[in-house]
């Protein structure tokens, strides 16, 4: 870390940021049970001609179910251990692709373009473009598809990166496109220009490694929003990879086991068998915890780094 003492909020932000990264690529591996495994209703007669009707749901630590089972008696951890890669490695993909599209955008116009004023209209076309309501937009998009749809749950996770990384992107060009204004006054970029390098060559030797890290907490700050964004949608039964809605009584069930999802498919167990829905609201928190303490730590250390060479 450039020989720069990292602080305790960075140390625990990598620790369980790195953690969950780990149960997003290997958590199948370690799943109790198999991602179909049930536990069916059964009539059990004991010693003495005594009987019980052994059915889900199963309480947790019982019976070789560490978070116990939902109503239908699947394993909830197994299927937070399945829905980890869509909660967790889809968002850190929706990130990655707005910020390397609005970062590149936002460059460009950042040293290319011309300062503009508050009152311009090139930052008032800026403004229209970061108001865009992303939440309405995508829930008027997935609402008609979602549903029991016939494409694959890999191929409806892809459609819904793909509209919310669409949506991304003009937040990021703007951020970015404020950081690189500033850098091009200062005289690090000034000289190298002086000195005949090209506009192509500041932006790659001078301009970008100066903003890697502000590209990092961006990525952070996106993941933190695009978990947000899942988590809001299962509020309305729009699930990462799909919805299956079933009838009489109504239900709705994540085709993913992705966490937003099992949230908010168990938000009837509210008040009853209440492990079936702070189970995976407790992984999400969790999750969104250390990514924000990952976020804040790399925050002051790039606010300490900045201020090194501000007076250049």
């Amino acid at each position: 870390m450039n020989r720069m003492k990292m602080g305790k909020t960075l140390i625990a932000g990598i620790i369980l940021s790195s953690l969950m990264l780990l149960i997003a690529v290997f958590g199948p591996l370690f799943a109790p049970h198999g991602p179909k495994d049930q536990v069916k209703i059964e009539y059990v007669v004991v010693e003495g001609g005594d009987s019980y009707v052994y059915a889900p749901p199963i309480s947790p630590g019982k019976d070789g179910y560490p978070l116990g089972t939902d109503k239908d008696g699947y394993d909830i951890l197994t299927k937070l251990l399945y829905g980890a890669r869509y909660t967790i490695l889809l968002s850190l993909g929706i990130a990655a692709a707005r910020l390397a599209a609005g970062g590149l955008i936002g460059m460009l116009l950042g040293y290319f373009g011309k300062p503009t004023s508050k009152k311009s209209s090139g930052s008032s076309v800026w403004s229209v473009l970061n108001g865009i309501p992303t939440f309405l937009i995508v829930w008027l998009v997935m609402l008609g598809i979602t549903m029991n749809p016939a494409a694959s749950p890999i191929a409806m996770s892809l459609l819904l990166a793909g509209v919310l990384t669409l949506l991304g992107i003009p937040s990021i060009a703007s951020t970015v496109r404020e950081k690189t204004i500033v850098l091009r006054e200062r005289q690090f970029v000034t000289a190298a220009e002086a000195l005949g390098a090209g506009r192509w060559k500041v932006i790659g030797s001078h301009l970008l490694p100066h903003l890697k890290e502000a590209f990092l907490i961006l990525l952070l700050q996106e993941v933190i929003l695009v978990l947000s964004l899942f988590g809001q949608l299962a509020l309305f039964h729009i699930f990462v990879g799909g919805t299956t809605e079933y009838f009489d009584p109504i239900e709705y069930h994540s085709r993913t086991n992705e966490w937003g999802g099992l949230i908010g498919q168990a938000r009837g167990s509210f008040y009853a068998n209440q492990w079936i829905f702070y189970s995976p609201l407790c992984a999400y928190v969790l999750l969104l915890i250390s990514l924000h303490l990952l976020s804040k730590g790399l925050e002051k250390r790039y606010n300490r780094m900045f201020s090194n060479f501000s007076h250049l």
